[in-house]
């Protein structure tokens, strides 16, 4: 049985496998060809044979038993077409005709004990609809025969059924053509088999072919295989298959109707998880945009979330930290500020919101400033470049803004930074002058790296870095100026820091690694992957560490920042000009560093700046 377009209840009778399925599908569709797959042993060997099915002859059969597959369905599809009825032959010879007439009269007395007032179209509208009433014909009637008893009152109450309940083919005069593929007899269907499937089915490819496949019979690994061979094809320009459906048929246990449908639905539903997986594994939105564009859905949250998940895919491909950014603000405000309902919400968005919401977690919870959660997210969906990206390009910034180690508690620190950063900016080549635009990243990353000596290993020089910073907070680094911090502790201070540099050199080392292939030997490979084993550590070890840092900085003072463009404008103000030959208040620092096996001698000279018209005249700075 199934459900017409109109609503109404269709049936059918269905003994083969696949008979109830490719009726239907002759009564829905305007089919042309059916494709009947099976081993040698239903299906006769030797070529593929293909015929019309107006041609074939068929009178009955004569023991069920022993007829083939193949010569079975023929028999129930050409009975269907002519609208023929040699199932009584086979089934009034295993039930005697005398049992035949009391049958009949328990079904006469069924009527009239529980359907006592009711037409015959009546009678079948109610047994197809009300499955209480069906249960009760079951139970009362069926259960206390025989199979061969229950399969003639089945025939009888089919055989009297009224036509409008009963499936008829669309067009009894078109030419539908039969073929039957004998594939090889397997436990499970084998790469050959599937390919000698998907190309017997679809031919030479130059037509487009609207796809209707039933599997009943195969086993759940061989159908659910071929079904998903088959949906991958949709996209497929060289083959232009379309599955437009799945049919299933089932039979359960104690009923009297079995359910033919047609549940493509119940795949979308899975290439809906297949395209969430995608997108939540690998940032990729591709498939999930598509299988949301095959339904007509209005959902006004709908546009805004994949506006986001764009951004996030475009971001991860791009190496955007900020793309990335972007769009997952946009996934948490629309999820946090839904305009639907979620009671209203179509089941396909339902599934999707909870989907996102179980794998983002606390990033969709998180306040404005959410570079930790980020880092997590980040590092375990195995993004190594981006959350390098992301804990170079905005943790010096969040570092700053949060109070974990910031440079400005007023306004008068701001005066003396711009001041001392004024020289470093004009002795500065001009090329690398574009570092102090970014203020907070320079002063986390940079500022106070000249005193340093490079002569030493890159873990040395990062913990000497470390070091001075947490001098400075307590004005004991010679040459840079005091900083603050809210955390209140030296050494997990000392500890982030050390991280954060120790990263950038792992960083570097990954990023500018020549990769020659041909000359590259397995202690090569090997130190290759050391490197990126030692960077996954320190990412995670840096990461848990400043989750940690970042709820217990209890900021007493907040931060005051250098508003962007400032420090150029001021660095424009107070141009600097050289000094002249024997003037002594010139400030430098020398130090040595070895380059390609030598050593080199720097000398860092900072001038004096150009009289400011203003101060002189006793003004302000504007």
């Amino acid at each position: 049985m199934c459900e017409t377009p109109n609503g109404a209840s269709s049936c059918t009778t269905g003994i083969s496998i696949a008979e109830a399925g490719i009726k239907y599908m002759l009564s829905q569709h305007d089919i042309d060809e059916i494709v009947m797959i099976g081993t040698s042993n239903t299906v006769p060997t030797g070529e593929e044979r293909v015929f019309s099915i107006t041609d074939l002859e068929v009178t009955g059969i004569s023991n069920i038993d022993t007829t083939d597959e193949y010569n079975f369905v023929n028999y129930r599809i050409v009975e269907f077409i002519e609208q023929l009825d040699f199932e009584i032959i086979d089934i009034g010879e295993a039930v005697p005709l005398g049992r035949q007439k009391e049958l009949t009269d328990e079904i006469s007395d069924f009527k009239a004990g529980y359907a006592s007032g009711l037409n015959a179209l009546e009678f079948f509208s109610r047994l197809t609809s009300d499955p209480v009433f069906e249960n009760t014909f079951v139970n009362v009637l069926l259960n206390k025969l025989s199979p061969d008893e229950k399969r003639w009152v089945k025939h009888q109450v089919y055989h009297q059924m009224d036509s409008y309940y009963k499936m008829h083919m669309i067009d009894r005069e078109k030419d539908v053509l039969m073929r039957f593929v004998s594939i090889p007899s397997e436990s499970t269907l084998s790469i050959d088999t599937i390919n000698l499937i998907v190309s017997r089915t679809v031919g030479d490819g130059r037509n487009d072919i609207n796809l209707y496949m039933d599997v009943q019979g195969m086993g759940t690994i061989d159908g659910n295989t071929l079904i998903s061979t088959f949906l991958l094809m949709n996209n497929k320009s060289d083959y232009k298959c379309n599955v437009r459906g799945l049919i299933s048929s089932n039979m359960p246990f104690g009923k009297f109707f079995g359910k033919v449908s047609n549940v493509i639905r119940n795949y979308e539903i899975h290439k809906l998880i297949t395209g969430l997986d995608m997108f939540l594994n690998y940032g990729k939105v591709d498939i999930l945009k598509t299988f949301w564009n095959s339904f007509d859905l209005d959902d006004p949250d709908a546009d805004r979330l994949f506006y986001g998940m764009d951004c996030v895919d475009e971001g991860i491909t791009l190496c955007n930290v900020d793309l990335i950014a972007c769009g997952i603000n946009v996934i948490r405000n629309t999820i946090r500020n839904p305009r639907t309902k979620p009671e209203d919400r179509s089941i396909y968005m339902q599934i999707t919101v909870n989907a996102i919401i179980s794998d983002y977690g606390a990033l969709l919870l998180a306040d404005d400033q959410f570079i930790p959660e980020l880092l997590k997210w980040s590092l375990r969906k195995e993004l190594l470049q981006q959350t390098l990206t992301i804990i170079e390009s905005k943790v010096p910034g969040d570092m700053v803004k949060r109070g974990i180690y910031y440079y400005a508690r007023s306004e008068d620190d701001i005066c003396a930074l711009m001041k001392e950063w004024n020289y470093l900016y004009w002795n500065e080549s001009s090329k690398m002058r574009w570092a102090f635009e970014d203020t907070e990243h320079y002063f986390i990353k940079s500022y106070g790296r000249s005193f340093l000596d490079f002569r030493q290993k890159p873990d040395s020089i990062a913990r000497d870095f470390a070091r001075l910073k947490i001098d400075a907070l307590h004005g004991k680094a010679d040459g840079v100026l005091p900083a603050y911090s809210d955390l209140g502790n030296d050494d997990m201070l000392f500890e982030l820091l050390l991280g954060y540099y120790r990263i950038g050199n792992l960083r570097n080392q990954i990023n500018h690694a020549v990769v020659e292939e041909p000359n590259m030997d397995s202690d090569e490979l090997s130190e290759r992957k050391d490197s990126r084993d030692d960077l996954r550590i320190e990412l995670k070890k840096f990461i848990n560490l400043y989750s940690s840092v970042s709820k217990k900085t209890n900021q007493t003072c907040k931060p005051v920042l250098i508003s962007p463009g400032r420090m150029k404008s001021y660095a424009r103000r107070h141009q600097i000009q050289p000094l002249e030959e024997g003037t002594d208040n010139v400030a430098q620092n020398t130090y040595t560093c070895s380059f390609n096996g030598k050593e080199v001698h720097i000398c860092l000279s900072l001038f004096k700046p150009e009289p400011d018209p203003d101060e002189e005249n006793g003004g302000g700075e504007v």
